[in-house]
């Protein structure tokens, strides 16, 4: 599965795909929407969306501000700090069958 295209990106501005990174497989809907507030306040980011189906962040941004590398690593450091700070915790349930 691919991202949806983004809408309202600049003209020169490049687009990137990445996955979303988060340790140990977290991918919940807030840890998720604070990567995406994360990646936006970049400086150079026009626009950025997450894709919950394929666990993709398509983001626009400016090359001449941000460099690929730089957004792709700001995104693994956001989410692991991310999925860090927050705690998760799963929970086996008996008795419900």
């Amino acid at each position: 599965m691919s991202a949806p295209p983004l809408t309202g990106v600049p003209e020169g501005a490049e687009e990137l795909r990445l996955p979303v990174h988060m340790p140990d497989g977290v991918r919940c809907a807030q840890c998720v929407e604070r990567l995406q507030a994360a990646i936006e306040a970049l400086p150079g980011v026009h626009t950025v969306l997450v894709d919950a189906r394929s666990w993709t962040i398509s983001v626009g941004y400016d090359p001449d501000t941000l460099t690929a590398a730089e957004l792709e690593a700001a995104s693994r450091t956001f989410g692991l700090e991310i999925g860090q700070a927050l705690s998760h915790a799963s929970y086996r349930l008996t008795g419900l069958d």
